[in-house]
C-alpha cells in the first residue's frame, strides 16, 4: 500500500557460498517458485536483525498454519487454491523444523549449515527463469485524531459501511473465486463510490460509520495506503485501526503518477517527496488523491497494554517490525519462510538520507496488498512511527528472495 515506487535503484550482486544439494525428484507445485539447478550455489545464509523478532514471527505464522490446517477435515478438502501453492501442511512442517534449529543452534555458522542441509531454496520465477524483485516498505503511522469531529479534527475514518456488500464472481477466471464488492443500486450490484465520492462529495457523512476523525487529508491518505495505524486521542489513550475492507476500486500509485506527469524525478520518488509537493502546492492535494481510487474501510481494536504489539496482518497474526513481508499470496504460500536479500536506507537524526546499507535475513509471508501482483514485487513491514516511517518512505531496491521448504 504507497509500498509502490520506482524502479531499481542499484543492482545487488549476490555473494555465494557452498553448494546446494540436489533438488527433490518430484518438486511441490509451487507456481511463481523454481528450485535452483543441480550443484547451485545458495547465499551465505546470515541474518542482520536479532533473534528474538525472528522467533516471534516463527511463532506467529506456525500460529496461523495450524489454525488453518485443524480447519479443514482432510486434505481432500484443500481448495485448489492451496493445493497449488504446495500444501499448509509442507509449509508447517518446514517452519517446525526451522524452529527447532533455531531455538538449538545457537552458533551463527552452525545454524546456517544446518539450515543449508535441511532446506531447499525457492526462487521466484517468471516462465521458469530466476527472477529479481522490487523491494520496498510499509509501516504503522501514529497519527493524532479524536473520536468526535469539530476544531481541527475534520477528516473522518470509516467503518465498513452498511450497504457495502460482496458477491461471489466465480465466473472470473484464476485460481481464487474472486469477490465483487459494490453496492445495490434498483437491484443491481454497482461498484462502490469511489474516494473523490466519498471524501469530497461526503455520501457517507452523518450515516454513523465515523471511528475517529483527523486533522490533516495527508495522514488519512497515508493511512489508508498502509492499511493499519493507531490514533492518538486527546485524552492520552490510543486507537489502533486495521483494515476491514477496501471499496474494491482499483489502486494506483499517485507517486507513479506523479512521475508520469514530470512533476517528481523518478530516481527522487518517495513517499517524503510526494508529501513535499503537496505541502508546496495543496491546491493539488485533492486532485492528486482521487487518483488512487480505492478506499479503505477500518475496523478499531480495544484499547490495550499490548499496544507495542505488531498491527494484524492478513493471515490474523500480528506483524513483526523487520520480518513480516506482503507478497501475492495467489503465487506464493502465505506464512511460508523465505530469505531475503537487498539493501536498505540509512539515516541521521534528522531523518535525512545518509546512504545504504546490505539487509540479509530471515523473513515471514504474513500479509499482502493491492499493489503486490506478481512474482517481483515484495513488500517489508518496518514497523511504527516516525524512524519506520522513513525507512519504508525511501525504501525501493532490487533484491533476491527465497522461499524455504524440506524436501
Amino acid at each position: 500500500m504507497l509500498r509502490k515506487k520506482s524502479f531499481y535503484a542499484g543492482i545487488l550482486f549476490l555473494f555465494l557460498c557452498s553448494c546446494m544439494a540436489p533438488a527433490p525428484k518430484e518438486p511441490p507445485s509451487l507456481e511463481g517458485l523454481i528450485p535452483p539447478p543441480e550443484k547451485e550455489f545458495i547465499p551465505l545464509l546470515t541474518d542482520d536483525v536479532e533473534r528474538k523478532s525472528l522467533r516471534e514471527a516463527v511463532e506467529n505464522s506456525l500460529a496461523y498454519l495450524q489454525k488453518k490446517i485443524s480447519s479443514l477435515n482432510s486434505p481432500d478438502n484443500f481448495s485448489e487454491y492451496e493445493k497449488d501453492l504446495g500444501n499448509l501442511e509442507k509449509a508447517r512442517r518446514s517452519l517446525s523444523l526451522f524452529r527447532e534449529i533455531l531455538l538449538n543452534t545457537p552458533d551463527p555458522a552452525e545454524f546456517a549449515r544446518r539450515i543449508q542441509e535441511r532446506f531447499r531454496l525457492w526462487e521466484t520465477s517468471k516462465k521458469g527463469e530466476g527472477l529479481s524483485i522490487l523491494l520496498t516498505g510499509y509501516y504503522e503511522p501514529i497519527i493524532a485524531g479524536s473520536l468526535k469531529p469539530g476544531g481541527e479534527y475534520r477528516y473522518p475514518i470509516y467503518r465498513r459501511p452498511n450497504d457495502l456488500v460482496e458477491t461471489a464472481l466465480t465466473e472470473l477466471p484464476g485460481p481464487l473465486n474472486r469477490k465483487g464488492i459494490g453496492r445495490v443500486e434498483r437491484g443491481q450490484v454497482v461498484p462502490y463510490y469511489s474516494r473523490q465520492e466519498i471524501d469530497c462529495r461526503e455520501v457517507l457523512k452523518g450515516k454513523g460509520y465515523e471511528l475517529a476523525w483527523l486533522k490533516d487529508p495527508w495522514e488519512r491518505f497515508v493511512l489508508h495506503v498502509q492499511g493499519s495505524g493507531r490514533i492518538c486521542l486527546p485524552d492520552g489513550k490510543v486507537l489502533r485501526l486495521g483494515f476491514a475492507i477496501s471499496n474494491g476500486r482499483p489502486y494506483r500509485s499517485i507517486g507513479r503518477y506523479l512521475v508520469e506527469q514530470g512533476l517528481i524525478a523518478e530516481e527522487e520518488l518517495s513517499l517524503r517527496r510526494v508529501k513535499e509537493l503537496l505541502q508546496i502546492h495543496p491546491r493539488w492535494m485533492e486532485e492528486i488523491l482521487n487518483i488512487n481510487q480505492r478506499y479503505i474501510f477500518f475496523r478499531s481494536f480495544p484499547f490495550s497494554n499490548q499496544i507495542d504489539e505488531g498491527p494484524v496482518g492478513a493471515l490474523g497474526v500480528p506483524l513483526t517490525a523487520g520480518r513480516s513481508i506482503a507478497t501475492d499470496h495467489s503465487i506464493f504460500p502465505p506464512g511460508a519462510l523465505a530469505y531475503l536479500i537487498s539493501r536498505q536506507p540509512v539515516f541521521d537524526d534528522q531523518g535525512k538520507i545518509i546512504g545504504r546499507k546490505s539487509l540479509r535475513r530471515f523473513v515471514l509471508n504474513q500479509d499482502t496488498g493491492a499493489a503486490m501482483k506478481g512474482p517481483a514485487r515484495v513488500d517489508l513491514y518496518c514497523g511504527s512511527g516516525e524512524k519506520a516511517g522513513w525507512v519504508a518512505g525511501e525504501m525501493r531496491e532490487e533484491g533476491k528472495i527465497y522461499f524455504l521448504l524440506t524436501p
